[in-house]
């Protein structure tokens, strides 16, 4: 069986001997997780649009900024209590408990309940993936990997599809409340897989240390940006893309809330599913069609445009069209490009920093420095709506500031890029080997060559 299941997975997949069932339980549970979540998302806001309107999003997004990362500090507290190999089971465990909870508070029909489980659908999401791969690198070393993440990960891309799906065609028979007892199956299914991982792979590090974020306080994190002007446009760049999902986020909300109204629950959630499934489909074929293309071809510079000229596109188009495909359009650009394109450009960016800095500080530029700035995206749409009485269409205004001022911050960040990149390898804080080629763009290469050939000729000299 075990051979069968290794020749199978062989003509996806590079595997040595023993790697097969491992690889094939940590695919279907990377797929299962997200199928949870992703039937899980859109309920969030269906529920919270029914009970308490669109235009009040912004606090509770506000108050989740500001609260998650306390919260996730519990979490990490708790689980240190825990024997190592129960970690992820017993918090998957805590998890399947709480959506069978909600789904009885639901039946009370209090205004509470959505809040709260808005919040709690913000976590799941931190949760399910920092859980799947705090296991994948505990299992895998670097070697393995290389050849493995890519498609374990892809699980992800077919979860999300499966969990829209399940979603869409399934609202309107069972209702978006009993919607959450089929995540719950879904995750009580992953918690047999996870049980099956760790005997299996014979898991021997601490979970629970492990699933802690590492890097450095929050003080020594803003010197460290303060001393980096390459530090500086990467939290600049993550800064305004969270800040321009969230605008785009609020809007498709509130456009959806006006077309079919506050009331029609189960008409959000399938709608607001549709638009994940294709969100999952457009993100898949990006990112294993267009990502690596683009970057080889076009360049870094280009790519760091592509997400703050597709914002402010689809602003313009927003302002004057009515049409409830519009936001619709907008939201699946932007994340499917967010986390493909732009993910790894942001990911390339980090290339020329020293190791000791890049460990210090990339935990607390791709986490916190996004989670503040979702926050702040909250505050502001929180004075646009409530105070400015802007409406969907006219949020446009808002991205298409921002629009102007992310091409201005991505331009600044390819030049620094390639500055840091030259005085990397000019003082030996990198060395030109260690460069990975198959991410690098042209101009990175053309950098790299010169710096050797300089090099090569004071040698020679």
């Amino acid at each position: 069986m075990t051979s069968f299941l290794s020749r199978l997975l062989g003509k996806l997949v590079t595997l040595r001997e023993g790697e097969g069932a491992t690889a094939l339980l940590m695919f279907a549970y990377s797929l299962l997780a997200m199928t949870a979540y992703t039937i899980v998302s859109p309920i969030t806001k269906s529920k919270f649009i029914g009970d308490l309107g669109a235009d009040n999003l912004p606090y509770v997004e506000l108050g989740a900024g500001l609260l998650i990362g306390f919260l996730m500090q519990i979490y990490s507290a708790g689980l240190r209590r825990l024997p190592r190999r129960w970690v992820i089971p017993a918090s998957q465990a805590g998890e399947v408990g709480l959506l069978v909870l909600f789904w009885f508070l639901f039946q009370t029909g209090s205004e509470w309940v959505s809040v709260a489980f808005y919040f709690l659908g913000m976590v799941l999401g931190v949760l399910l993936i920092s859980q799947f791969w705090t296991l994948a690198n505990d299992i895998y070393d670097a070697r393995q990997a290389k050849r493995l993440f890519g498609f374990i990960g892809g699980g992800a891309s077919l979860g999300g599809v499966a969990g829209s799906a399940i979603t869409s065609f399934a609202v309107e028979r069972v209702g978006t409340n009993n919607l959450l007892l089929v995540s719950a199956a879904t995750l009580a299914v992953c918690i047999l897989l996870v049980s099956a991982i760790v005997r299996h792979a014979n898991v021997t590090s601490d979970l629970a240390t492990a699933s802690e974020e590492q890097g450095v306080g929050a003080g020594e994190a803003i010197q460290l940006l303060h001393s980096s002007r390459q530090l500086q446009m990467i939290a600049l760049v993550i800064g305004l893309a969270a800040i321009g999902a969230t605008i785009i986020r609020q809007q498709l909300n509130m456009a959806i809330a006006e077309v079919t109204g506050p009331d029609s629950t189960d008409e959000i959630t399938r709608f607001l599913a549709q638009v994940t499934l294709y969100v999952s489909i457009v993100g898949f074929l990006i990112q294993i069609g267009l990502t690596s293309h683009i970057h080889r071809l076009l360049g870094l510079g280009f790519a760091l445009l592509i997400l703050p000229v597709t914002l402010g596109a689809t602003a313009i188009v927003m302002l004057f069209n009515a049409s409830l495909w519009a936001p619709a359009a907008a939201r699946v650009l932007d994340t499917s490009l967010r986390y493909t394109i732009d993910k790894t450009t942001r990911e390339v960016l980090f290339l020329p920093l020293p190791t000791s800095l890049k460990y210090k500080a990339k935990a607390f530029v791709d986490v916190t420095v996004d989670r503040f700035a979702k926050a702040l995206g909250a505050l502001l749409l929180v004075v646009l709506i409530k105070v400015l009485n802007l409406d969907w269409h006219q949020l446009s205004y808002a991205s298409l500031v921002l629009t102007g001022l992310w091409i201005y911050v991505a331009m600044r960040a390819r030049s620094e890029y390639l500055k840091t990149f030259r005085r990397s390898i000019e003082t030996r804080a990198m060395v030109p080997t260690a460069v990975r080629l198959d991410v690098a763009d042209a101009a990175t290469i053309e950098t790299l060559v010169e710096e050797l050939s300089s090099a090569s000729s004071i040698s020679m000299a």
